[in-house]
């Protein structure tokens, strides 16, 4: 690992440890509680809250966390299962398989994601049924029939996989595998996070801490209901739509009313944009925003490897070092796999990409400061961004098949990243003072319009599915590794 590449780890970790410390105390857009007088809400129904209220500062919480089930459950947990692995290819290294041949053996694993209560508290024999949870297997025993009932996405390397929620009440040990049985757990949808995880089923989404977007209102209904105003947008779709919807308390959506905002949605941020690439339009309404986000990425991570193609010439024209076009080779065979990654995982939600569409370059043979120019923008202010939210991915995702993809992404973006300030290093010690200066302005309006881009909302799915960061906490990231991305190389 180059002195680079630690640098920017460490920086990452700082900025990830200040958002999660932040996240501990802050709700959506800020920790300041509305001034609205509320008599339900937030934590139970039991009243009606006629007036609107933002929906950002009451809550926090996971589905799981204000999860309310009547007769109470002890304790529930977010579950993962794999089994039946596949042998690997030597065409898809970095952690990325395509799907070999059947390995011997089952070599299930199961692991625990976010935990709420004390599972088994209330069992008649707390350890035996302790014992129980931890050995709970939901996928079939053999390969066949765990293949056909639990298929995993075609990127990964096992048959089988599957993620749900497990729960204990006494000596009963209960799963809800799907939405539907994740309905039925909850009964009456009497808080604020159960409506909430029924409209972001439905792809809509709050949007908090937006400077074009107000945030989003919620209020309870004499009906025992919940009204929301909430944003409805596609993944680098063309506009945002404000929407009116009420959830009643059995966990039915209706919309009410629906308004263009005219506001053009957030997008992936991932990779090198080459010189000529063609606005992409995402997957149409209706489409599933995890299907559409990866979509976009996989457009992205797809066009990276132009870039970089063009950038291995570029730099064997000035005569760079060959340690730093070893490098640049490497980072084309990692961007072909996390294309295909991303691919994979677009299509497992219903979304199938497109290849990017990319011009001819205008200019066959740039100078070292024109290459100068555009490493730092889309290496050292986009591509390093976009290492430090696959690190956030790999950590916060609930899905544990995009957790571990982003994994591997986030370590090969990081090297990515950090390539791009050796790069930066190495151009600009043969550049002006004058040329020095103009990238540093460039760098610092890379970043002024990476923060608009940001600022446009991100649907609660997609947060919590894919661990992508809404709008607030994109601009603390960004914030947070800023002040790294204006330092001279």
């Amino acid at each position: 690992m180059s002195r680079t590449e630690l640098r920017l780890n460490k920086a990452f970790a700082d900025v990830l440890a200040t958002l999660l410390a932040t996240a501990a105390v802050t709700a959506c857009g800020g920790s300041t509680e509305s001034t609205t007088t509320t008599t339900g809400g937030g934590g139970g129904g039991g009243g009606v809250q006629p007036t609107y209220a933002t929906a950002c500062a009451k809550t926090n919480k996971s589905f799981l966390q204000g999860l309310n089930v009547t007769p109470p459950i002890d304790g529930a947990v977010m579950r993962s299962e794999q089994a039946f692995p596949l042998s690997g290819s030597p065409d898809f290294s970095g952690g990325v398989v395509g799907g070999g041949e059947p390995e011997d053996g089952d070599a299930w694993q199961g692991s625990d994601g976010e935990r709420v209560g004390a599972l088994c508290s209330t069992a008649t024999n707390a350890a035996a049924c302790l014992s129980k949870v931890q050995g709970f297997r939901v996928l079939p025993p053999t390969r066949e029939a765990c293949k056909a009932q639990h298929p995993a996405t075609s990127y990964a390397n096992v048959d089988c996989s599957v993620n749900y929620i497990l729960y204990t009440r006494g000596d009963e040990i209960g799963v809800a595998r799907n939405v539907a049985e994740m309905k039925a757990l909850a009964g009456t949808f009497d808080t604020l996070e159960e409506a909430l995880w029924v409209t972001a089923n439905k792809g809509l989404e709050r949007s908090c801490g937006s400077t074009q977007i107000k945030d989003s209102q919620y209020r309870t209904t004499a009906d025992g209901g919940w009204d929301f105003v909430l944003i409805d947008r596609q993944n680098c779709g063309p506009t945002t739509f404000e929407v009116t919807v009420h959830v009643d308390a059995a966990g039915n959506l209706t919309e009410v009313s629906r308004k263009d905002l005219k506001v053009p949605a957030n997008c992936a941020v991932a990779g090198r944009r080459p010189e000529g690439l063609a606005a992409y339009e995402a997957a149409t309404a209706g489409s599933d925003s995890v299907g559409v986000h990866f979509e976009s990425m996989a457009n992205l991570e797809a066009a990276s490897v132009v870039a970089f193609r063009r950038l291995a010439r570029q730099l064997a024209h000035h005569g760079a070092p060959r340690e730093l076009l070893a490098r640049v080779r490497k980072a084309i065979r990692d961007e072909i796999r996390h294309a295909r990654t991303t691919r994979h995982l677009a299509k497992r939600h219903g979304v199938t990409p497109r290849p990017p569409e990319v011009a001819p370059m205008t200019t066959k043979l740039p100078s070292l400061f024109e290459i100068a120019r555009d490493n730092a923008e889309e290496g050292c202010v986009r591509e390093t961004y976009g290492a430090l939210v696959a690190h956030l991915q790999a950590s916060r995702a609930e899905d544990g098949e995009v957790r571990a993809a982003m994994s591997v992404i986030a370590e090969e973006e990081t090297e990515h990243a950090a390539l791009s300030w050796d790069l930066a290093a190495w151009l600009e010690a043969q550049l002006t003072d004058a040329e020095r200066r103009a990238l540093q302005a460039v760098r610092e309006h890379a970043i002024v319009n990476l923060a608009r881009d940001l600022s446009a909302p991100v649907e609660a799915r997609l947060a919590s599915a894919a661990g992508v960061p809404d709008s607030a906490d994109a601009l603390r990231l960004l914030r947070g590794i800023a002040p790294m991305m204006r330092e001279a190389a």
